[in-house]
């Protein structure tokens, strides 16, 4: 794809960055006013956003206004000719625009906002019900497959610097290698600190940043980038809050029912998560710390952005750890999930992907795990039953009335029919009831989620033969990447299975 004549009158002038564009753009306004009398010509303000997609060379549609005649003043040419693709233009090294294209269109929740001097930009993340969304920096390379990795194209020495200059920030970045075909583009991704540490003191060779090929971008790698960069920047941006309020959980452990609003403290849709989620986990560890019958579960998660926490949350991984103390040769815990066919299909590849995982990591402890399609059962409460004697709840996500969770437990008789009524309901209408060992209930889960079960355990074993680390990693405390790697090379082995 062509660049647009706009994005090389840029790099022609020299005004490729948001900062110095606006210094001549907002100048033009004023005198286009004055020559006009139209008072709104000086007015006109410019968002970096909309800069960046002006600026990416692929822009579909046209300013328009007041706008469209401060470009035209500007440049000399109808906006039509500005944002059409410029005559006999050479593409660029890297298809930028192509990018931003097959990332947008394939992956709705992303966005990648190159301007005309990249080939660096940003990476906008966006969450869907219950995550806030997030921004990376982004730098594109051409790269080429040889074997296990893709390594980047011979850079000049200019190119060279801007990659140095892009690698050396702490801030989150990611480079993304494009590898480009006669009809399609391979992207492989990798964290900017990890090449960053693979080229210290500083990259004298392209050798040092290659990208293994496990790092393709799929829904396999774009869901666990998505859903943990989101996850990571709410708990860093919480971290302070999250430290002075951790007395609110034991306050509240405290008590036999309780169900906090969300404005008890100013946290973001991660925090409240992370928050919710530990307090439901002592709370259930604490309730359960006499019972000598197995407990049964009840989680409410039914979408791959409701159930990343379970991959990612250290205190979840310890809970579910705890609770192994209830297995043994003869018995096993078992947890339901009600994931009705109507909330699949509103669900995106890459978060069935998550669920899946979440679910096989589960599996992976020697949990049975059941799933009943039936979506009346959508707002069961999430819950620990012991049979005959207590029913432990906790919900945190979806909490009822915008709580940071709703918990309690209850030993009245009624109570504990309703919910060992649902619990014999699950099992009896069991998608995965077909199969006797976690191979197969996976590979029947993978079916009913529309997931391909041989590229899934495919891909999951040589992405987990690298780590996930190098893909994208934590920064907070609170957050670990070792049980999934754990997971993705249990269903790795699967494959054969």
């Amino acid at each position: 794809m062509s660049p647009t004549l706009f994005s090389l009158l840029l790099k022609e002038q020299k005004l490729t960055t948001w900062e110095v564009f606006c210094v001549p753009y907002t100048a033009t306004g004023r005198r286009l006013a004055q020559e006009t009398n139209n008072r709104r010509l000086a007015t006109v303000g410019l968002g970096r956003t909309t800069f960046d997609r002006w600026s990416s060379g692929t822009w579909f549609g046209r300013p328009r206004g007041e706008a469209a005649q401060i470009l035209e003043r500007m440049f000399g040419h109808p906006v039509d000719v500005l944002f059409a693709p410029a005559p006999d233009a050479d593409e660029p090294p890297v298809a930028m625009g192509s990018v931003a294209a097959q990332v947008g269109s394939r992956w709705p929740t992303s966005s990648l906002l190159i301007p005309a001097g990249g080939p660096a930009g940003t990476w906008e993340i966006s969450g869907r019900h219950r995550l806030d969304g997030t921004s990376a920096a982004v730098h594109l390379l051409s790269v080429t497959k040889h074997g296990d990795e893709v390594n980047p194209e011979a850079l000049h020495q200019d190119a060279q610097r801007d990659l140095e200059g892009f690698l050396r920030p702490a801030r989150r970045g990611f480079l993304v290698g494009v590898e480009e075909h006669l009809d399609n583009l391979e992207l492989y991704v990798r964290e900017a600190a990890s090449a960053r540490r693979a080229a210290r003191p500083g990259p004298q060779s392209t050798g040092a940043l290659s990208i293994p090929s496990a790092y393709l971008l799929d829904d396999l790698t774009y869901g666990i980038l998505w859903a943990l960069t989101q996850l990571d920047d709410g708990l860093l941006a919480d971290d302070q809050v999250l430290d002075s309020e951790r007395h609110i959980i034991s306050t509240y452990l405290s008590l036999p029912r309780s169900a906090p609003s969300q404005f008890l403290v100013d946290l973001s849709a991660a925090g409240s998560s992370w928050m919710g989620s530990a307090f439901c986990a002592q709370h259930i560890e604490q309730e359960l710390a006499e019972a000598s019958v197995v407990p049964m579960f009840w989680t409410r998660e039914q979408s791959g952005e409701e159930a990343a926490p379970w991959l990612f949350f250290k205190h979840k991984l310890d809970y579910l750890q705890t609770l192994t103390r209830f297995h043994s040769s003869s018995t096993q815990t078992v947890r339901v999930f009600c994931l009705p066919e109507n909330e699949i299909a509103r669900s995106e590849r890459y978060e069935r992907v998550l669920l899946l995982l979440a679910i096989a990591l589960m599996e992976r402890l020697g949990i049975r795990v059941r799933v009943i399609p039936k979506p009346e059962y959508a707002e069961v409460d999430g819950v620990a039953l012991v049979p005959g004697q207590r029913a432990v709840v906790a919900n945190w996500v979806r909490a009822p009335g915008g709580a940071l969770w709703a918990a309690g437990s209850t030993s009245a008789r009624g109570d504990l029919r309703t919910y060992a009524s649902a619990f014999a309901d699950a099992q009896r209408n069991d998608v995965l009831a077909g199969a006797s060992d976690p191979a197969g209930r996976l590979r029947i889960l993978s079916g009913y989620l529309g997931l391909d079960w041989g590229w899934l355990t495919s891909r999951c074993r040589s992405l987990g033969e690298y780590g996930v680390a190098g893909l994208v990693r934590p920064r907070s405390r609170l957050l670990t990447v070792e049980a999934l790697d754990e997971t993705l090379l249990f269903l790795g082995k699967l494959t054969s299975d």
